[in-house]
Formats: C-alpha cells, sequence, structure tokens
C-alpha cells in the first residue's frame, strides 16, 4: 500500500508539473503580444512626429502667393482701365464709422437728400438734423464742411472725395466718446456737390 500511494503521489506531482509548463507559455504569448503592441505604439508615433515635422518645414506662403498672382492676374485681364477708374474715384468701404448729416443751409429736405446719396456710395449715414452750434440753430452756413470727431482723416477724406468738398474743409475736432464719428455740415453751396449734381 505504501507503493502505490508513493506513486499516486507522483502522478500528482508530474501533473503538477506539467501544469506549471502551460503558463509559461501562456507568459511567452503574452510578451509578444506586449511587443506587438510597444511596436505598434513605436509605428504611430514615429509617424506623427514626421508628419509634424513636415508640416512645421512646409513653406504654405509659396501656394498663398501664387493663388494671389493668379487671382491679380484674371483682374488685370479683364478690366485694368476700369480697376484704375474706380480706384480714383470710388471711396474705399467704411468700416463702423458712424456720420450725421446736419442742415446749415435752411433748405427743407436737403439733409435727406444727402443721407440716401451717401448710403448709396456705402457710407454709414445713422442722423440727419439741423445744424447746432453753442445752443443754437445755424442756416447761415455758406461753404459744406465735415467735421470729424475721431481725428481719422483717412475716412472724412474718403467721404470729402465723395461728395466734392475740399480737404481744407475738413476740420478736426476730436471729442471724447462722440456719437458719430463724422458730421457732414451742408452749407449754401449743397447744390455744387455731386449728390446734386
Amino acid at each position: 500500500m505504501r507503493r502505490r500511494r508513493r506513486q499516486s503521489t507522483q502522478l500528482i506531482k508530474r501533473k503538477y508539473s506539467a501544469s506549471q509548463k502551460l503558463p509559461q507559455h501562456d507568459l511567452s504569448a503574452k510578451s509578444r503580444f506586449k511587443w506587438k503592441r510597444w511596436l505598434r505604439f513605436l509605428f504611430f508615433f514615429i509617424v506623427v512626429v514626421v508628419s509634424a515635422y513636415l508640416l512645421y518645414t512646409f513653406d504654405f506662403s509659396s501656394i498663398i502667393v501664387l493663388q494671389d498672382e493668379d487671382r491679380q492676374d484674371t483682374v488685370e485681364a479683364v478690366s485694368p482701365v476700369q480697376d484704375k477708374i474706380a480706384e480714383e474715384t470710388l471711396p474705399p468701404l467704411q468700416q463702423n464709422i458712424q456720420i450725421e448729416v446736419l442742415n446749415g443751409c435752411g433748405v427743407n429736405g436737403i439733409a435727406k437728400v444727402f443721407q440716401s446719396y451717401l448710403r448709396e456710395q456705402g457710407f454709414d449715414v445713422v442722423n440727419t438734423e439741423n445744424y447746432i452750434e453753442d445752443g443754437k440753430r445755424r442756416w447761415d452756413i455758406e461753404q459744406s464742411m465735415i467735421i470729424d470727431h475721431i481725428g481719422d482723416t483717412e475716412q472724412a477724406k474718403a467721404l470729402a472725395r465723395s461728395l466734392g468738398i475740399a480737404f481744407d474743409k475738413i476740420i478736426i475736432k476730436q471729442t471724447p466718446n462722440p456719437i458719430y464719428e463724422i458730421s457732414v455740415v451742408i452749407g449754401k453751396d449743397y447744390q455744387n456737390l455731386n449728390a446734386l449734381k
């Protein structure tokens, strides 16, 4: 009986040692899987780094310049003479410059006429009323003028050019927090201005 017990324990030992070998095979499979995962991660990382480097060193300005050159060529080919005339006669597009037109000549409705003309020219005219100076209404203004409240002479010159007012009739009167950036005072010479020609 003693021999049988020893044999049975030996069988158990053999089974136990054989079962221990199986996890060793599993560990090698797991380590292979980990290596594959690391290789995939490393490959992905290298691709990202290389693409980021290429994007960083690539000069996109050459593409933009080519597009601009192509566009300029087509514009000049279509109408070079009309573009030069348009640059000389038309004022630049106004950006958030609010204008008021003031009646300084006493003619009824003249401010509304100039308001509609300036809006057609692309200016933002938001107010029309009588010209008031020192608390008194004045209808004795001989020559039309432009009062610039913010010191933006380019916008005032564009407005003067559009109306046909001389640049020496631009008055710069900077005021803090003005309601309107530019005021146009219509004088008794209103018939000589571009809106009525």
